[in-house]
């Protein structure tokens, strides 16, 4: 009965061919596949765009987004080889370790949100012990193998902001969903190159976020007119004392 039903439902949804279908649902079932095909790969995949996001100001780019699946990555070229050079970290199996101050990667592509330094960057990661910190750098240029600018520096108590020039900034809002030991979190954030920087985050996955969420007065944490520079176009990471298992970065996700 249950199969008749599920079959009968697929049929009916595919099978009669409307005129109009939901961009959303067409979004969610391929990022649905897209994320089933990179489970356990060291690989990229497809990630369906966020409707709303920067093509409500521009018209033409919906916020495209490019997903990483790192957990299958068994070795440091293996990660170098999806435009992440990188240094100091092991591979285990189930992700990228990093546990020092200089385990790092970076992204060899710039993610601008036509032409700007305006990008997202989504991360899945766990931090390993009570003192670990994952530092999300966006808008960022390569020092070697090591991202420069501004970073989200994620703890299991809460998130910080850290200008390109090594300055603590304190944040407005709260951490919903803390980091905490040992779990396994998606966290998502957004950076706008006007006034300084305005760096935006919500401690749930990007695709997850409503309209409302993702406009003013719904960000969960932000820090507006951030010191210091955006130096450039770049993502990257600093893991010390935490699993990396999944990136997904792209163009600014909030339309304000």
């Amino acid at each position: 009965m249950f199969w008749a039903i599920s079959i009968s439902s697929c049929s009916q949804y595919f099978g009669n061919k409307p005129e109009r279908i939901n961009p959303q649902v067409l979004d969610l079932l391929r990022a649905g596949i897209s994320s089933q095909a990179a489970t356990a790969n060291c690989s990229n995949f497809s990630v369906a765009p966020i409707r709303g996001g920067v093509g409500t100001i521009t018209g033409n780019s919906n916020g495209s987004r490019q997903g990483f699946n790192i957990s299958g990555c068994t070795s440091s070229a293996s990660l170098s080889s999806l435009g992440f050079p990188n240094q100091n970290l092991a591979f285990p199996g189930d992700g990228v370790v990093g546990n020092s101050t200089t385990s790092s990667l970076v992204s060899l592509s710039d993610y601008p949100t036509l032409g700007s330094k305006s990008q997202s960057m989504e991360v899945t990661f766990r931090l390993d012990r009570a003192d670990a910190y994952l530092d999300v750098v966006v808008s960022a240029s390569a020092a070697g193998n090591t991202p420069v600018g501004p970073r989200f520096r994620i703890t299991a108590d809460n998130v910080s902001i850290i200008n390109s020039e090594n300055q603590a900034q304190g944040i407005i809002g709260s951490v919903r969903n803390k980091a905490g030991v040992s779990q396994v979190r998606t966290y998502c954030f957004d950076v706008h190159d006007h006034s300084g920087g305005h760096l935006i985050g919500w401690s749930q996955a990007c695709a997850s976020l409503t309209d409302r969420d993702r406009a003013i007065g719904g960000y969960e944490f932000e820090r507006p007119g951030i010191q210091g520079t955006l130096p450039g176009f770049k993502i990257g990471l600093i893991a010390n004392g935490a699993t990396i298992r999944q990136m997904i970065p792209g163009e600014m996700i909030a339309p304000h």
